[in-house]
């Protein structure tokens, strides 16, 4: 009885784990909520609204959707969007959450804070590295970089 019991339990637990809900699992490992997501997607701004609102303030505390351009290759632990055409650098408060590492080429929906920030060589090596540029493109990296950034509580990936 008691090996009926462990197996039942074991059987139920793998079960559970797995997702059979999402119709497309290429979507399936994507489309999703990312961090804390408790606000409402509809108060996001456009880009260009977002970069008139930086022109007057150091930061903007804001919801904003873009399209996402790339995201870290290690692990997820920052992207790129677009906003505006412009890119903007976006990290995850805390590193508390990642988003998929195949993210890229898919709208998304951020909260947070925007500004612009100068990023170190040593850092902007480090970010060429986890997206698996080449040899020669982190060479060329000599010089810290401004850059429009956005440090993201939240992220919706559509």
């Amino acid at each position: 009885m008691r090996k009926i019991i462990i197996i039942l339990t074991a059987l139920a637990f793998f079960m559970s784990c797995s997702n059979t809900s999402q119709s497309n699992p290429e979507d399936a490992s994507i489309n999703g909520n990312y961090g804390n997501t408790e606000w409402d997607v509809m108060e996001a701004i456009t880009g260009e609204q977002l970069i008139e609102q930086l022109a007057s303030k150091d930061s903007v505390y804001t919801t904003v959707a873009g399209h996402i351009k790339a995201a870290c290759q290690a692990k997820g632990c920052w992207m790129n969007m677009e906003v505006a055409g412009n890119e903007m650098f976006v990290k995850f408060k805390d590193y508390g959450f990642f988003v998929p590492k195949n993210s890229g080429d898919h709208d998304a929906i951020i909260k947070g804070w925007a500004y612009v920030d100068t990023i170190s060589v040593k850092d902007r090596i480090e970010y060429a590295q986890d997206a698996e540029a080449t040899a020669e493109e982190i060479a060329a990296i000599t010089e810290p970089e401004v850059k429009l950034t956005f440090m993201a509580e939240g992220v919706v990936i559509k």
